[in-house]
């Protein structure tokens, strides 16, 4: 018997961790679906892996890659978790971590405290050095003083160190000159070097990333370790790790970046969204992944997804190349909640995995908009999870009921407006990313994903007055499947900043050359064949005078014209602010995305079986849908339904990993790949 190829895609969140795998050659999807593992991620995986592995039939040597969305470092960041941490700066700006933007984290909060500094000012030392802002060389480094600095890194303990010299974006030469003494004297320190991290401007938000990346940068590494460590120990030997950008970094550069993981999970989602999207030729989407606690929200125009270098986590400001996600405090087991006006809300506040909502039946007491579902009769009032999750409706009723009293109103009335709350907490936030950036989002197909996706896709379409939004086939594995899809990638970005001109060619095309050298040496260092590379190019670029830009794609025959550059960006900017100015266009950032082994896997036509869905019907809910009226919504196994089938709503379809909801005015309509097409009727 031919030797199996297996590819496998894990995404661990915060309640559970999601494992798809496929065959590469047939094209069998495998899935499963356990709780993550609290104190060592990795438990959980490797379990997953074991067990999916033994239920079809496959083993470890049979792995030809395995990619992982972790959220290691993000909890870290957002707990505060990290190693004691040295930083060696520029004369002067010892402060700078503590100083930032002098910006309030609330403006109309005058007790708001600002995130936490993450470098003791006693672990802040200063180096005689200097570059001006061309990046040439005005001081240049004292050997003995950084001799003597690390001595008193060693002294007092520090496990992580970083070095942020002022414009060593341009010129990395004496933060070099640090970083070979560190290794040499103190090489069992966690070090992170600025320049090795991002070559851009804005020192605050610089500093500020290659300290997070130091900071979780030891206890990333630790399970990075562990976890390759466990997998070659059951027979899997190349492992990548998903990146904040939409795509993957092998595990040692993972060790090197771990900051770059951060928010990795929710870009898989989107990655898969684009990938299952582009089958079926949708090339504008909205991508919305509702999870247990979060609801992520993304674009993607003409099969591109938005980029942006500019994050915030846990009120730190970073530059690292990532999709651009809005995420908000919604998701199933988000509570509902009376304000001091007597108004309902509902999050961000969670119940979690545990004690969870209050039908889990785990001593959940709050109403979550998963007991709102299933007090109106949305999801099986039984047990989720094909039947893995028990659960107990009454308790549903009574935590619903209890929120009820508070304001008197009737049960079921309650239920809707929780649901009616969160709904429109969704829509802000898609009008925030549509809307805001120039998009009418009628003109985009909503793809509907995570574990509660599903369920508001529907509603969304109605409120939002979009034309259609697809179910993909695995819904709520959605971001696991999306590693399956994904190629390795890095970003490489330099700021320097000029006028675009008639004579500018020249410039662009020594910087750009100087990124495909960086990137030619990224794809060796990675082994990548020549065929299998592929690079995409941007600029960011605003009005001479402003402080922000906005990323242009462009191409390289695009930079033998200022005239093109200039048409490209007052496009972008028109489509954004709906006006444009004749004043000077400035290039801030230089951009090149470095794509490889751009291999996607096999993907099976499910055989057409025409439009009648009977075979897949398991029953009927009598479901309350509003003003005192009711309807009966015919239940379907979503598991037994076929390319071709068209479900007339009012209509449930139920599977192990989400359930889906089709209103009495609209109809789902299974395509090849069987993922589910939501329209009017």
């Amino acid at each position: 018997m031919d030797k199996r190829t297996i590819r496998i895609g894990v995404d661990v969140g915060g309640t559970n961790t999601d494992i798809c795998a496929i065959d590469e050659k047939s094209g069998e999807l495998m899935v499963y679906k356990l709780p993550s593992s609290l104190y060592d991620q990795s438990a959980a995986v490797v379990e997953g892996v074991q067990v999916i592995a033994k239920e079809y039939g496959f083993t470890g040597e049979d792995v030809s890659r395995f990619m992982h969305g972790t959220t290691v470092a993000t909890n870290a960041i957002l707990e505060g978790r990290g190693a004691k941490t040295a930083l060696i700066t520029t004369g002067g700006f010892r402060d700078l971590l503590e100083i930032g933007r002098q910006k309030r984290p609330d403006l109309y909060d005058l007790q708001a405290d600002k995130a936490r500094t993450l470098v003791t000012r006693d672990l802040r030392f200063e180096v005689g050095e200097r570059l001006n802002y061309k990046g040439e060389v005005v001081r240049e480094i004292n050997d003995t003083e950084v001799e003597a600095i690390v001595e008193q890194i060693k002294e007092k303990g520090a496990e992580a160190v970083v070095v942020t010299l002022l414009n060593a974006y341009l010129n990395p030469e004496n933060e070099q000159k640090i970083k070979a003494v560190l290794e040499e004297k103190y090489p069992e320190a966690f070090l992170t070097i600025s320049s090795d991290l991002s070559k851009q401007f804005r020192e605050y938000e610089r500093l500020c990333g290659t300290v997070l990346n130091s900071f979780v940068g030891p206890e990333v590494k630790k399970y990075m370790n562990n976890l390759k460590k466990t997998l070659e120990s059951i027979g899997i030997h190349s492992t990548y790790i998903n990146h904040s950008n939409g795509g993957l970094m092998s595990i040692d550069e993972s060790m090197k970046f771990p900051v770059k993981t951060a928010l990795s999970g929710p870009a898989a989602g989107v990655v898969g969204a684009q990938y299952i999207t582009n089958l079926i030729d949708e090339k504008d989407l909205i991508t919305v992944d509702i999870g247990g606690t979060s609801t992520d929200i993304s674009l993607v125009v003409d099969g591109r997804f938005e980029a942006s270098d500019e994050k915030t986590i846990s009120g730190y400001p970073v530059r690292i190349p990532s999709i651009d996600i809005s995420t908000i405090g919604a998701g199933g087991g988000s509570i509902g909640w009376i304000d001091s006006g007597g108004i309902l809300k509902v999050g961000p506040q969670s119940a979690g995995a545990n004690p969870g909502p209050a039908c889990y039946n785990l001593g959940g007491k709050e109403a979550t908009i998963t007991d709102a579902r299933v007090v109106l009769g949305h999801l099986n009032q039984e047990n989720l999870l094909a039947g893995r999750l028990p659960i107990k409706a009454e308790n549903s009723r009574q935590a619903v009921g209890a929120l009820a009293d508070k304001i008197d109103m009737e049960l079921l009335e309650t239920a809707r407006g929780i649901i009616s709350v969160s709904n429109s907490n969704i829509v802000k936030e898609i009008k925030n990313v549509t809307v805001a950036k120039g998009y009418n989002p009628s003109e985009f197909c909503l793809v509907a994903f995570g574990g509660s996706g599903p369920l508001h896709a529907a509603e969304l379409m109605e409120e939002m007055s979009i034309q259609k939004a697809l179910i993909p086939k695995t819904p709520g594995l959605l971001a696991a499947y999306g590693l399956l899809t994904e190629n390795m990638r890095r970003d490489f970005v330099q700021t320097y900043v000029m006028d675009i001109s008639d004579d500018c060619a020249a410039v662009l095309e020594k910087w750009f050359a100087a990124l495909e050298k960086d990137a030619d040496a990224w794809f060796d260092e990675e082994k990548i064949d020549q065929s299998l590379r592929s690079r995409e190019y941007f600029l960011d670029m605003r009005y001479k005078g402003q402080n922000h830009e906005i990323r242009v794609p462009i191409t390289m025959a695009d930079t033998a014209s200022a005239q093109t550059l200039r048409d490209a960006f007052t496009a972008a900017y028109e489509r954004l602010y709906s006006f444009s100015s004749k004043d000077t266009v400035q290039i801030v950032n230089f951009g090149l995305s470095a794509l490889g082994d751009i291999v996607y896997p096999v993907v099976v036509k499910d055989e057409y079986a025409g439009e009648d869905p009977s075979a897949a019907v398991i029953g009927s809910r009598h479901v309350y849908e509003g003003n005192g009226k009711y309807a009966d919504y015919i239940l379907y196994d979503r598991d037994k339904l076929h390319n071709g089938n068209v479900i007339q709503g009012p209509a449930i379809i139920e599977q192990m990993d989400s359930t889906t909801i089709v209103l009495s005015n609209q109809k789902a309509t299974v395509d090849a790949f069987l993922n589910m097409m939501i329209e009017r009727k």
